[in-house]
């Protein structure tokens, strides 16, 4: 996001979209680990019986923004929030996290790009050679003030959506796959690195990070092949 400041209100977007996106994301995806669907019938008995109220619980953000995630975001563009544990079961329910990342990026990628386009954004982003990473380092001017807001918060939760992708722990497809593949012992002391400790996060932040031969990071760069079909359509 760092980048962006050559376009404050693309800027704006995408601080408000990943904020969103990542805080929407985790709390469903703890909903749904906890399997409640809201409060207990305990709790909403209690409330009904005039006991003496609790002052408002101050919010978490340790619950739904990760340190590494947001760091990342804040220098590339695209991170990734709190990470709920891997469920390692049979059934389907471990990869739940992955699809409601997905669910929510995308939800929100389309409601800031129908946003985008009814307030004039001109269409076909990627025609011209515009490319998700040029948007988020705010290389891309496309209107006034909220058309470059629209997209920078469409943008963002298209990046984000396509990073859960990468099947490297702490995102989830990367979770997904390395808490329920078989492991020989020396297997399940690296998958233990990637999965408990900040192995993956490196490899993370150096593909988001790292140029390549004077070229976008590799992460950035597959974001982008992979996200240019849909800015051709926008």
């Amino acid at each position: 996001m760092l980048f962006a400041l050559r376009q404050p209100a693309t800027l704006l977007g995408m601080v408000a979209g990943f904020l969103l996106g990542v805080a929407l994301r985790a709390a469903l995806q703890r909903r749904a680990a906890s399997g409640r669907g809201g409060l207990s019938g305990r709790g909403r008995h209690l409330r009904g019986v005039g006991g003496p109220r609790r002052p408002p619980a101050r919010v978490n953000w340790a619950a739904y923004l990760d340190p590494y995630g947001a760091v990342a975001a804040v220098i590339s563009g695209v991170g990734w929030g709190a990470r709920v544990p891997a469920r390692t079961g049979r059934g389907g329910r471990a990869v739940v996290p992955l699809l409601v990342a997905l669910a929510v990026h995308a939800a929100l990628a389309v409601a800031g790009f129908a946003a985008y386009r009814a307030l004039g954004g001109p269409s076909g982003l990627g025609s011209p050679g515009a490319q998700v990473s040029d948007i988020l380092h705010g290389t891309v001017h496309a209107g006034g003030t909220a058309v470059q807001v629209a997209l920078g918060f469409a943008v963002v939760n298209l990046g984000c959506g396509v990073l859960a992708l990468t099947p490297i722990p702490p995102l989830e497809l990367g979770v997904l796959l390395w808490s329920r593949l078989p492991r020989s012992p020396g297997a399940r002391r690296f998958a233990y690195h990637l999965l408990e400790e900040a192995w993956g996060v490196l490899a993370i932040l150096v593909g988001l990070l790292l140029p390549l031969a004077g070229q976008a990071p590799l992460l950035l760069a597959l974001i982008d092949i992979i996200s240019k079909p849909i800015l051709q359509r926008v």
